[in-house]
């Protein structure tokens, strides 16, 4: 699988992405999500460290704080056309590239996406109001940090 050296900012990658809710219970994600890769750290270490929001499918409940994924990026991005949100409110921290990449064309129709863990590039646009929706979820004190394997 093709992994680029650097935590390709602004992508969304095939990532087991650890949910808060699963923390506690485990050490692993359940499964691969659609990840966007919103900030990366390279003065941390040997290693640069990737911060990472996941898209599902599950609708958001009361209080927590996600996007709605537009259908047409994700027809763009090769993804089912299922709604799904990007939230904003939980964020998986991790040294790249760990364990957790996976393959991009279980989740991706795009041909880029084979042998690689990048599904592909967020327009400008959205990846701007995403670090933006982030950005107030931190202000209101709201993004809790899952630190996952270096």
């Amino acid at each position: 699988m093709r992994i680029p050296e650097k935590p390709p900012v602004g992508h969304l990658i095939a990532y087991e992405y650890l949910w808060l809710s699963q923390a506690g219970a485990r050490d692993d994600g359940a499964r691969a999500y659609p990840t966007a890769v919103v900030m990366a750290r390279e003065d941390a270490g040997p290693v640069s460290i990737a911060y990472v929001l996941a898209i599902s499918h599950s609708p958001p409940r009361e209080g927590d704080r996600a996007l709605p994924v537009p259908p047409r990026l994700k027809r763009h991005l090769g993804l089912d056309s299922e709604p799904s949100w990007i939230y904003t409110d939980q964020l998986n921290v991790f040294g790249w590239p760990g364990p957790d990449l996976r393959p991009a064309d279980h989740l991706s129709t795009l041909p880029a996406a084979r042998d690689a863990c990048v599904i592909g590039a967020l327009p400008t646009d959205w990846f701007k109001l995403v670090k933006l929706h982030l950005e107030e979820s931190l202000k209101l004190g709201l993004v809790k940090l899952t630190s996952r394997t270096s």
